[in-house]
């Protein structure tokens, strides 16, 4: 971590995307508080989880903020990691602190960018991106990543499920916490209608793709880490994602396979 990183003690409370501190939530996840520490490197966990576990595989981290994800991802299952953003001081951070030979970061100025990043992927995640964008704005981001995932490939995302305890988690980080959501959080979707409602907005996905697996997680896990982080990984993977069908985890996770 930089040390000219700017604490989030001496901001103003970040309402906007663009107004989260750089770096913000990767210091989050290594340092923070227990429950959010948790919070973070469990859905890391449980989207790599959702992905193909070979060798030497592609993968594409649209929204990728402060490159936290792809900077937990061995060489050895993804000998190419790309990640773009739109904000390009997130992007000199996640250059700064986790670019490598095989991992590079990109900044596009809109989503239609994301259209130069050369050749194609076995995977591409989406990690907390989709709840942050209109519905025009989705129909777009779609298109553009479908064209990017191979004939076969996953696409792998995460969004908050409006059918768990999340809108209460809301309005409590909205009080406490340096960053509130109700301004970022335009297209809102639940475990009941999360694949159809997201066809329905990009129909790129309805054309191209087949759901493969819709779950939750974060029901408990991540609040008992006030127990111990390791306590509450422990319970985070005692039950895989594929058999985990309940629906009112805190956060959705669906896959989507791209037709042959």
């Amino acid at each position: 971590m930089s040390n000219t990183e700017p604490s989030s003690r001496h901001l103003p409370k970040a309402v906007k995307l663009g107004d989260i501190p750089v770096g913000h939530y990767h210091a989050a996840m290594e340092r923070g508080h227990p429950i959010r520490r948790a919070w973070h490197q469990q859905k890391f966990a449980r989207i790599l989880g959702c992905l193909p576990d070979g060798p030497n595989q592609s993968i594409l981290d649209v929204g990728c903020f402060a490159g936290s994800f792809l900077s937990l991802l061995p060489q050895e299952r993804y000998s190419r990691q790309v990640g773009v953003d739109i904000l390009p001081d997130q992007i000199a951070y996640a250059r700064e602190h986790f670019a490598t030979p095989f991992r590079t970061f990109e900044h596009v100025s809109s989503i239609e960018g994301i259209s130069g990043i050369p050749g194609t992927f076995d995977c591409a995640t989406l990690i907390e991106v989709i709840e942050h964008l209109h519905p025009h704005e989705l129909d777009e981001m779609f298109r553009q990543v479908v064209a990017k995932v191979r004939p076969g490939g996953l696409i792998a995302m995460s969004t908050p499920n409006y059918t768990s305890t999340w809108p209460l988690l809301e309005v409590m980080l909205n009080r406490v916490s340096d960053v509130t959501y109700d301004e970022q959080h335009v297209t809102r979707f639940t475990y009941w209608n999360g694949p159809q409602k997201l066809m329905k907005l990009a129909p790129a996905l309805k054309e191209h793709c087949e759901l493969t697996l819709r779950t939750t997680t974060h029901f408990v896990s991540p609040f008992l880490a006030v127990f111990g982080l390791g306590f509450s990984n422990r319970v985070s993977h005692a039950v895989p994602h594929s058999l985990w069908t309940f629906p009112f985890g805190n956060l959705l996770l669906m896959v989507f396979q791209k037709r042959g």
